[in-house]
């Protein structure tokens, strides 16, 4: 199947969201993508100068789905979203939030997309605590944000290993219920 040019780096973003969430970024080269794509390295570079462009890619792909949960009717609703985000797609999840070794202000837009994910959760924290101080707000919106993270770093190593305890099956069949428990309504 060839592609047209005004399609092909759409096609090469999905042959690479597909490869990383099914393997991992690491396994996610240009000259397997092209390869996939049917098409030249060469008309790969045409689309992407160097790899973090493709991976940059990938990362907002990543928060524009992120940020299409933030629709939920409740708080405990967009967080349920967003750690089930990060159990479907686990390995574009690692390279969100795990990747130390990727300046992401070199794009600019996609600093935005990353910071308006937790910008929009402290928002939504300001009904809940109208009396609090703005820093008093930015704390309990960081805890949520960490205790979101590391719920969805339990549920991924439980669930790889085959030994969920009783109470993280709940948790992961209850999201919301769980986020209602420990957060806000």
């Amino acid at each position: 199947m060839s592609y047209h040019k005004e399609n092909l780096r759409d096609k090469l973003v999905e042959i690479a969201w597909d490869i990383c969430n099914a393997e991992s970024w690491q396994n996610v080269n240009m000259r397997k993508v092209a390869k996939k794509a049917k098409v030249s390295t060469t008309a790969f570079y045409r689309h992407f100068e160097k790899k973090d462009d493709l991976k940059a890619e990938l990362m907002r792909k990543g928060y524009e789905i992120i940020n299409q949960g933030r629709n939920a009717d409740t708080f405990a609703g967009w967080g349920a979203d967003y750690i089930r985000f990060g159990l479907e797609y686990p390995h574009i999840y690692d390279l969100m939030f795990g990747n130390i070794d990727f300046d992401m202000s070199i794009y600019p837009d996609l600093q935005a997309l990353h910071n308006s994910a937790f910008d929009e959760m402290h928002l939504a924290l300001k009904p809940f605590m109208p009396d609090a101080a703005e820093r008093d707000i930015r704390i309990k919106a960081v805890n949520i944000w960490t205790s979101i993270h590391g719920l969805v770093g339990l549920l991924r190593r439980e669930v790889s290993q085959g030994s969920t305890p009783e109470e993280l099956k709940w948790i992961e069949n209850n999201l919301e219920d769980y986020l209602k428990m420990t957060t806000f309504r």
